[in-house]
């Protein structure tokens, strides 16, 4: 019986550890935030992070692809954008952490479900807890691609938007590309677009914590 219990242990450890070693292990450690260049947000809600961005900066207009009409109730885009990707059932049936179902979540972990993009309008990216940094014009459109990249589109190149309801007025959600999985989540989603973009991140960071540590050791 002992054996059986060592064994999730076992993983649990390994995992969390390779968490703890590849969080601390910097990649792109010599980024420097551009002086004269796009301002954009990392912010988090504690558990699960998001990339803010303006919606109109360096040609790129974010309303394009994500109208007013596709949000609950918004006359007209705020000043910032927010992206965030995840499970397609924890995002849809997960309204708070406290309505998560263990089947739901077993099931986004087994990477047998659909990814979804998270899209949410939002006027101060500051209110939330978050970090700011200046990125390059350069730096700027490979992260607009990685952004890009995940959305599911139809035959015309326009994001698939799901037929459900946001958690807020300002907000909908989208089909992705990617699939959730124990290596791949929401939060290294996040990684993955900063490293893209050439900002300073973690080599691996399954959780918020180590985009955070590595955002605020940029000097």
């Amino acid at each position: 019986m002992a054996w059986l219990l060592a064994t999730p242990l076992t993983a649990a450890f390994v995992y969390l550890s390779a968490a703890l070693v590849l969080g601390a292990l910097p990649v792109n450690r010599g980024f420097a935030e551009s002086v004269d260049g796009v301002a954009i947000y990392v912010r988090t809600n504690g558990i699960h992070a998001e990339i803010v961005v303006p919606t109109r900066a360096e040609g790129v207009d974010w309303s394009t692809d994500h109208p007013p009409q596709h949000f609950r109730r918004l006359d007209a885009p705020l000043a910032w954008i927010a992206f965030g990707w995840g499970d397609r059932d924890v995002y849809l049936n997960t309204p708070t952490w406290r309505d998560l179902r263990l089947r739901t979540a077993l099931v986004a972990l087994s990477g047998l479900g659909r990814g979804a993009m998270h899209v949410e309008y939002v006027d101060r990216p500051e209110a939330y807890e978050s970090r700011r940094i200046r990125i390059s014009a350069a730096q700027y459109r490979r992260l607009v691609a990685y952004l890009r990249g995940s959305f599911r589109r139809d035959a015309d190149g326009r994001p698939l938007r799901i037929d459900a309801p946001g958690y807020l007025d300002t907000d909908a959600f989208y089909e992705a590309v990617p699939v959730y999985t124990l290596w791949f989540t929401c939060n290294e989603w996040v990684r993955r677009g900063l490293a893209d973009a050439g900002v300073r991140t973690a080599a691996w960071a399954p959780f918020d914590t180590a985009i955070f540590w590595q955002l605020r050791a940029i000097e």
